[in-house]
């Protein structure tokens, strides 16, 4: 298991003998690409009996240079970092991307933190990596700053699959195409989101279909709008998998305004509200559809169950 560490917080002598190897990055969804950088640096750090270490943030760069929510997350940090804590690293230390953070000139950050916090002896980094103020660091200022101490840059490149760049950006492409397995290739996991159930209009269990309701957090990605398939994990049962219908949108047929995740767990009859739940998407049915009556919208969703059902190769 990692040693969660914030870098504030570290006395200048904590790595002074540990033969650090350090991988940096904001690492948002810790896709293919960045499992890559990071196994790397493992791997590097056993070989010299070194101590492996991923340097993140604990939010995104871009967003604290515009002071807005510029990019939304693809992954909460607790998963991120309960990502990478899989990947077998001995340290992960966050950085509070504040505004003395930013400041930093790439000469500073190379100094006072890499050598001075991490004496550092080995970097990897992916090979569009910027840094420091106004992003003015990237490799070859790294490489060249790095030389005289004798200390390595291992630059990784981009990992593609069958000629598509692995990114972060192409995630969050395929997220607002509702491109399921497109995510999942470049994840290497699908497409999940968190939240705690709340109490919805109560429809849909007027119509038999009850659903878990949960709001949808401005600060994370969804899938496009639309009809899914998938399975839920409920907090408490983690070790189960739930088949379920996944709605994502505001529900036109009645003419909402605010957006909702809604998951119609197939033979489940437990009530669900304040629980924590985790969805899971697998395959996208079908775009939201406004529906002329209750009764064909009720028609729709039975078709969908149908399908669902032998989906999931469940008995009717």
């Amino acid at each position: 298991m990692s040693e969660l560490l914030e870098l504030k917080k570290i006395d200048n002598s904590y790595f002074r003998n540990k033969n650090s190897i350090i991988v940096i990055g904001f690492f948002d969804g810790v896709h293919l690409g960045h499992k890559r950088i990071i196994e790397a640096c493992v791997k590097r750090a056993k070989k010299i009996n070194g101590a492996s270490i991923v340097l993140t943030f604990n939010k995104p760069p871009l967003n604290v240079i515009k002071s807005e929510m510029y990019k939304k997350l693809i992954i909460s940090y607790e998963e991120k970092i309960k990502i990478i804590d899989n990947l077998g690293v001995d340290f992960i230390v966050t950085a509070n991307f504040d505004s003395d953070f930013f400041m930093l000139k790439p000469g500073q950050f190379c100094k006072d933190i890499l050598i001075g916090k991490f004496y550092v002896r080995e970097i990897f980094v992916g090979s569009g990596f910027r840094f420091g103020f106004k992003a003015e660091g990237n490799v070859s200022f790294l490489k060249r700053f790095f030389k005289p101490y004798n200390i390595e840059v291992n630059v990784v490149p981009l990992l593609k699959i069958k000629g598509e760049t692995i990114s972060s950006t192409n995630t969050r492409k395929y997220y607002s195409e509702g491109k399921i397995k497109k995510i999942k290739n470049l994840l290497g996991r699908n497409p999940q989101v968190e939240g705690v159930v709340v109490r919805g209009a109560g429809r849909g269990k007027k119509l038999g279909f009850p659903t878990a309701n949960i709001d949808i957090c401005e600060d994370f990605i969804t899938p496009k709008d639309g009809v899914y398939l998938g399975t839920v994990e409920i907090n408490g049962n983690e070790n189960k998998l739930f088949p379920a219908i996944i709605n994502i949108g505001d529900k036109p047929t009645f003419k909402e305004s605010k957006k909702w995740i809604e998951a119609f767990i197939i033979n489940f009859k437990d009530d669900m509200y304040k629980r924590k739940i985790r969805i899971n998407f697998l395959e996208r049915l079908r775009n939201e559809i406004t529906f002329e009556s209750k009764d064909k919208l009720i028609s729709q969703m039975k078709m969908d169950l149908e399908y669902a059902k032998k989906y999931f190769k469940i008995k009717s």
